[in-house]
């Protein structure tokens, strides 16, 4: 395996490559210290709960929903405190959700871990998703840009024939599968589902999608348990994490994947274009020192760029300039 890294201003991302192949991608600040960052220990207090959820507040002010079940949370009074690990990261209208560690002692709220920049996160995410195989690290930008625009736009073309759709809703993630023109025949169907199965994996795993997933197989009458195995080869080391059920009548392969890191197309829509256009102002900078560029966005994106401009040693901060404008682009 291979990790691209790229970190500048304060911002980085990473993407981790396996056979030639994108894997993982995230992206964000280099060192994030919130509480609800995925991983992170910290002692929380439970504020109350509604519908069989408790919900926390965190040393930091966020909050947090607790993962436990309906008899562990009987058994908790309000108020307490309680030990929790982040086990999935708040993503678009989601509270971020919490593992119970144990009931903490002392009642103070606090962080209980260390800071993790994004590198060792994206290390920890890789040994977790794709197992223990020695990771080398570089830092290809081509490799991270098409890592980005992957994990932002999952549906494509199967390698060899066919297209494996991934669209999101509320409920599920609806994965759809084509064959393609030209081609027919039971072998070939099989050929295609057990490529689809292996791609929607990665792609799910790179695009940071999970929850309930419905793969819609071209045709009927599945071996169940043939699927199974690709279900279990295609996710690989977090295969036991999966839970799936038999191939319905209709043809459609249904399995759970638990959430974890915040989907690269979650980021809050400001920071995600701060990221865009710094990392063009450093492609448009390369190999012309000197040169001046015009950072256009609206204020709020602004709001996030000018201190990491400001607290940089980056040569190129001195260089950069910040106008308030409707269209986010970089200008010489």
């Amino acid at each position: 395996m291979k990790l691209h890294y790229d970190v500048r201003f304060g911002l980085a991302r990473a993407a981790v490559y396996r056979d030639g192949k994108a894997q993982l991608y995230l992206q964000g600040y280099e060192a994030d210290p919130g509480l609800t960052v995925l991983g992170t220990r910290s002692v929380a207090r439970l504020k109350g709960r509604a519908g069989g959820v408790g919900f926390l507040d965190l040393a930091d002010g966020g909050q947090a929903a607790l993962d436990v079940t309906a008899d562990v949370l009987a058994h908790l009074n309000d108020g307490v405190a309680l030990d929790i690990e982040i086990a999935a990261e708040a993503r678009a209208g989601k509270l971020a959700r919490a593992r119970l560690v144990r009931v903490a002692e002392g009642e103070a709220l606090r962080r209980l871990s260390p800071v993790l920049d994004l590198k060792a996160r994206s290390l920890a995410q890789a040994r977790l998703l794709l197992g223990d195989d020695a990771v080398a690290v570089d830092d290809d930008i081509d490799a991270l840009d098409a890592a980005r625009e992957e994990a932002l736009n999952p549906s494509g073309a199967l390698p060899g024939q066919g297209f494996l759709s991934i669209e999101r809703t509320r409920a599920l993630i609806a994965c759809d599968v084509d064959l393609g023109d030209g081609a027919s025949g039971k072998a070939a169907v099989r050929r295609c589902n057990d490529i689809a199965i292996a791609e929607a994996a990665r792609r799910l795993r790179l695009s940071g999608l999970a929850g309930l997933v419905v793969i819609d197989l071209i045709g009927r009458r599945h071996d169940n348990e043939a699927l199974r195995r690709t279900l279990e080869r295609a996710f690989a080391a977090e295969a036991p994490r999966i839970m799936g059920a038999p191939v319905t009548k209709f043809g459609t392969l249904e399995f759970i994947r638990p959430w974890g890191a915040c989907p690269a197309m979650d980021l809050p829509a400001s920071l995600d274009i701060a990221l865009r256009l710094l990392w063009t102002a450093v492609r448009e900078s390369q190999g012309r020192p000197g040169r001046v560029l015009t950072l256009r966005a609206a204020p709020d994106v602004l709001d996030r760029i000018r201190p990491l401009i400001h607290n940089s040693y980056d040569p190129l901060a001195p260089l950069l300039r910040l106008e308030a404008g409707a269209s986010p682009e970089v200008l010489s």
